[in-house]
């Protein structure tokens, strides 16, 4: 026990290192610029920071929420970005072996950015959406145990109809609210993220995100109306929630459903 809260706790720090280069990709990936060069730098000047300034989590705190170099703002989401990616990290690795943990790692990692430049931008790149779905359906060949498997030919079909059921549902969903409504009613991007999410994840978590993102999704959009005083009609980012679903799927949504599932079977 001793051992693995001492490897937990070496996740957190690396999970907040690795916060803190989302927060990077979430700044610059939308603006067509590397995540790599040049080093982190003010965003207000572009003055380069040092590094015991950029340290995760405690640096933003050190500053007291200014740049020290021309004392502009700092965002609060970048150590709420580092702090979340930490304790997400620590509990994969608590739950999951090695090999699993890095996959819902990457996962939770991609899944991260997504929503950040959901936030935004209102879209989510197709290299994090597309490329998730190749990535899902991929590692789902090699690592069938992530569709419940041990046939590596079975956990790739799997992963297919995963991407083709979520991301087919939020597809028409679409079309249909569009028509309707006679305007854009949802983002293609959500679609192909959930079709993402399904490959890797199966078709089996794609009910438990439509419940959770919609809830908390509907939660949030009225409560924005509310104290913001915006109409009906404005846009809402909805990658964000489903992301947050995909991660209380992964971090034990599944469990509680399949313990719920039995438990009316036997009843």
């Amino acid at each position: 026990m001793t051992l693995s809260l001492i490897f937990a706790a070496a996740v957190f720090v690396m999970g907040a290192c690795v916060g803190s280069f989302l927060n990077v990709c979430i700044l610059r990936i939308p603006l067509g610029q590397s995540i790599v060069r040049p080093w982190s730098r003010c965003q207000a000047c572009g003055l380069e920071l040092p590094g015991f300034l950029n340290l995760p989590i405690v640096g933003y705190f050190m500053l007291r929420g200014r740049a020290r170099c021309c004392g502009a703002h700092l965002d609060p989401r970048y150590p709420v970005v580092e702090l979340g990616t930490a304790l997400v990290f620590s509990i994969l690795w608590l739950l999951y072996p090695p090999v699993l943990f890095g996959v819902y790692a990457c996962l939770t990692a991609g899944l991260i950015v997504a929503s950040g430049i959901d936030l935004d931008y209102l879209v989510i790149p197709d290299s994090l959406t597309i490329g998730g779905v190749v990535t899902g359906i991929c590692a789902s060949y090699f690592l069938p145990e992530l569709q419940n498997s041990q046939n590596p030919t079975d956990g790739m079909i799997q992963s297919v109809t995963g991407a083709a059921i979520g991301g087919g549902i939020l597809w028409l969903t679409a079309r249909v609210a569009s028509w309707l409504l006679q305007k854009e009613a949802m983002g293609i991007g959500d679609a192909k993220l959930l079709a993402a999410l399904g490959a890797f994840l199966g078709w089996q978590s794609i009910p438990f995100i439509l419940m959770i993102s919609s809830f908390t999704g509907t939660i949030v959009g009225i409560s924005i109306i509310k104290t913001r005083k915006r109409k009906l009609g404005v846009k809402i980012p909805y990658g964000p929630y489903l992301a947050l679903a995909a991660i209380l799927w992964i971090l034990g949504g599944k469990w509680l459903l399949l313990s719920f599932l039995s438990k009316i079977s036997s009843e």
